[in-house]
């Protein structure tokens, strides 16, 4: 049922752009063609290589894709999930499919992952309060925030255009008094671009330009 995902972090020049999501279990596949959950990031050397790169000025870009983070696997596959995987995470399963449930943005300290939480609570009533033709591929938490060297942004994968999807938007462009553009505070709008991969890209790359980021290093691990 699964693939193997791609990693869970990539550097855009002094950028960490990391994709709490599914991409956070890692798979190899055998010879046979059958995947086999094997780790799940972070390790513990990895969360602290994260935050260190945070604490010495580095710009940290998070990208959350669910309010609840499952990755569907046959049953047969998470009988082969590592103990440490197992113990990190919710297993439900009705015998035939498995959900494994991850724990989002755990790997950050409690005040930092109190931040992203209310991003992602604002960022979900956005996309459920809004028509699905006028929301961007990448929602983007906006300033004031603490520290200014992270960020957090919500991935969506916009649905194929279909006709029905048309009378929200025409609800919305001609009723009097509405908002063309879907906006609450603390969330800004990016424009999409085909890949989200790319997308993730551009904007980690105009947040933090060549060059070490100034940062208020001895707040981060206190401040929301």
């Amino acid at each position: 049922m699964s693939a193997p995902s791609t990693s869970a972090s990539l550097k855009c020049g002094n950028t960490l752009v990391v994709f709490d999501g599914p991409r956070r279990l890692s798979w190899r596949t055998s010879v046979s063609g059958d995947y086999t959950p094997t780790a799940l990031w972070p390790s513990p050397a990895q969360a602290a290589e994260v935050l260190d790169h945070l604490h010495g000025g580095g710009c940290l870009l998070v990208l959350l894709e669910q309010e609840r983070i499952s990755v569907p696997m046959y049953a047969e596959e998470a009988d082969r999930l590592p103990p440490d995987v197992a113990d990190r995470a919710e297993l439900t399963s009705d015998g035939v499919v498995s959900e494994l449930h991850l724990p989002v943005m755990d790997w950050l300290p409690p005040a930092l992952r109190e931040r992203g939480l209310r991003f992602l609570e604002d960022s979900a009533g956005l996309l459920r309060g809004s028509p699905d033709l006028l929301l961007p591929h990448l929602i983007v938490e906006t300033p004031p925030y603490r520290p200014e060297n992270l960020r957090f942004a919500r991935l969506r994968t916009p649905r194929p255009f279909s006709e029905d999807r048309l009378a929200p938007v025409t609800d919305r462009l001609f009723t009097a008094g509405a908002p063309e553009t879907p906006l609450i505070p603390g969330v800004d709008d990016v424009a999409g671009v085909p890949d989200p991969a790319v997308t993730a890209d551009i904007a980690a790359a105009a947040m933090c330009p060549a060059g070490p980021a100034m940062a208020a290093a001895h707040t981060w691990e206190s401040t929301p």
